[in-house]
């Protein structure tokens, strides 16, 4: 049985948030062990550029510029999916949103809009994917996660909240699909250099001591090859070697300088 419970082929994968960083790295991965890949995320010139990447090296991409965290959008995305590809049975979920501030400092609309894109929507992917996932008899649910989700982060607030939940909604997944063949695995990244961190040097850290995202993508990759019979996780830890570049203490330093400087709370999103 392959991966997907299937023939023996490939799963056709489908990975949100792939237009950039630890999404696009882990989509050129998949593409490169010969699935097809839809690629879902909003940013539609990056998303062709990836694929484009893909194609380059011979493989199948089919970008798909989509609002996941907009209403209907993770049932269209499968359903786009399923017709010029096939049926999924890699579901990676890598789109995240992240506003940093302390719990009394956190507007609604930005703890609603973490907590919809971190958490809703995997939550709404895995839900379209995974009847079809039991009846072919296997699959795989990769959400990527965050070492902050297992900690508790001053300032981290509605990132904080949705990691930890995704991590808890992996198992969920897990358990109640591991008699179906159904493997789900969050990884968990500690520090990793995207648009979505902070820059190591403005922290007095060496970029070579800060993740990248191959990493991430090599550790999906590595899941991937376990044999059948074998469970990992269902929560994967992939952390910095130094302890200056724990993600944790990483995360209150950064908040800590944006506010010394002024500029308010450290905001950024990505989707």
């Amino acid at each position: 049985m392959s991966a997907a419970g299937g023939t023996g082929a490939p799963p056709v994968a489908l990975v949100a948030g792939a237009s950039s960083g630890i999404g696009a790295a882990v989509a050129r991965r998949l593409a490169a062990r010969g699935s097809a890949v839809a690629l879902v995320g909003r940013r539609e010139a990056e998303l062709e550029d990836v694929a484009e990447s893909i194609r380059a090296a011979g493989g199948t991409a089919l970008p798909l510029a989509l609002d996941l965290a907009e209403p209907g959008a993770p049932a269209d995305a499968v359903a786009l999916t399923a017709a010029a590809l096939g049926q999924v049975g890699l579901l990676v979920c890598s789109a995240g949103a992240i506003r940093l501030a302390a719990v009394h400092e956190t507007e609604e609309k930005h703890w609603e809009r973490q907590l919809r894109v971190n958490l809703t929507v995997p939550f709404l992917l895995a839900r379209e994917v995974l009847p079809g996932m039991r009846e072919r008899g296997g699959g795989w649910v990769v959400n990527i996660g965050s070492g902050v989700g297992s900690e508790v982060v001053p300032g981290s607030g509605g990132y904080g909240v949705s990691k930890h939940a995704v991590h808890r909604l992996t198992e969920l997944i897990h358990e109640e699909n591991r008699d179906w063949g159904i493997r789900a695995v969050t990884v968990a990244p500690g520090w990793v250099s995207t648009r979505l961190a902070a820059r190591p040097a403005d922290l007095g850290v060496p970029e070579e001591e800060v993740l990248d995202a191959e990493d991430i993508a090599d550790t999906v990759a590595w899941l991937l090859d376990r044999p059948a019979r074998m469970s990992v996780g269902p929560l994967i830890r992939v952390e910095p070697s130094a302890s200056r570049a724990a993600a944790g203490d990483a995360m209150t330093r950064h908040l800590n300088r944006s506010r010394a400087e002024g500029a308010g709370r450290a905001a950024e999103e990505n989707r």
